[in-house]
């Protein structure tokens, strides 16, 4: 009872209220709570103080018409990633624990065909302040979003544009590094498993894969190259390409596909990492339960995440100086590469 006495009047505390036991001016008191300048540090912690003893919260409703937004942003990513591939699941997740450290809301939305009138209407009409959105997602109606008035952020490479503020991990050294590492634990024959060519970080994770071989002085092969669509089964129906040309190591341009191919090996016979070893891109699976334990170069889901949503904010403050960001994975070791 007593708990439900103390909602109750919480719910009816004003700013008027936090004004007038602070000793200061409704609009002062407004400055303080919004963290703006004209307030000295001990009448903005004086302020606060009293607001949290009185459990005040500011009427978001009016701050949003006040400002013009919403605090509330946009994920436009395929559902395709959230129900088969866990690269958009790490994603949503990693944008949403960024959003929640900056007092933001998430509106996620699936991109398969075009929108409704409705949807239409949150995404391009000023219901959020910005969209980040996903490369995976870029085509049809989404690439027309680049160009209409709602700030937009790409997570990804756009496969056809540079003119749009972006954030990418870096692929194609991060890939030649993960041969590199198959070459330093004794391989010879590198076979590569690469993603739909019509996307960028595929081409580029393949040209990592080229440059480590050229970096190695050691021949490229292009028959050592197996065409998968970055799905787990597709990893597993071309693993057996690869195994049969003799290869002791492949690298997977995504996870998925990788544990594809040991799934494949499995089925073969073929131990690993004895026979062949493997190194995955991404970062999704190195800690599912999968023996031996997954090499990979990782994905710092929750530093991209960060970084676009920061750049979106900027954007929507008016800054002309927003620039597209690189950011550099890690190759993480796993028994996938290493004898025991």
């Amino acid at each position: 009872m007593d708990s439900q006495r103390g909602q109750q009047a919480s719910e009816r505390v004003t700013l008027d209220d936090v004004a007038r036991l602070s000793g200061v001016s409704r609009s002062a008191a407004s400055r303080a709570l919004n963290n703006r300048p004209g307030v000295r540090p001990d009448v903005r912690e004086r302020v606060n103080r009293i607001a949290d003893h009185l459990g005040f919260r500011p009427n978001r409703a009016a701050q949003n018409l006040a400002s013009g937004l919403s605090s509330v942003i946009g994920l436009v990513i395929p559902s395709s990633d959230l129900r088969v591939d866990p690269y958009g699941a790490a994603m949503t997740h990693a944008v949403g624990r960024a959003a929640i450290t900056r007092d933001l809301g998430v509106m996620l939305h699936l991109a398969h065909d075009e929108p409704g009138a409705t949807v239409h209407h949150i995404l391009s009409d000023g219901l959020i302040d910005g969209l980040l959105i996903s490369s995976v997602a870029v085509g049809s109606w989404v690439d027309g979003l680049f160009d209409s008035s709602i700030a937009t952020v790409l997570i990804g490479t756009h496969p056809t544009r540079t003119d749009v503020v972006s954030v990418d991990v870096e692929n194609r050294d991060a890939s030649a590094m993960a041969v590199t590492h198959l070459f330093e634990q004794g391989c010879e024959r590198v076979g590569c498993i690469v993603g739909p060519l019509d996307r960028a970080d595929a081409r580029a994770r393949l040209e990592g894969y080229r440059l480590a071989h050229e970096q190695a002085g050691r021949p490229y092969d292009p028959q050592l190259i197996a065409h998968g669509n970055f799905g787990r089964l597709s990893g597993v129906n071309v693993a057996g390409s690869l195994f049969e040309a003799g290869v002791d190591g492949i690298y997977s341009s995504n996870d998925e596909m990788a544990v594809g191919a040991m799934w494949a090996a499995a089925h073969r016979g073929v131990r690993i990492p004895d026979d062949v070893k493997i190194v995955g891109f991404d970062g999704t699976s190195i800690d599912e339960f999968i023996e031996p334990s997954l090499t990979s170069v990782v994905q710092p889901f929750d530093r991209i995440a960060s970084t676009a949503i920061d750049l979106l904010l900027a954007i929507v403050a008016g800054r002309a100086d927003v620039q597209s960001a690189t950011i550099v994975p890690e190759l993480v070791k796993g028994g996938s590469t290493a004898l025991a």
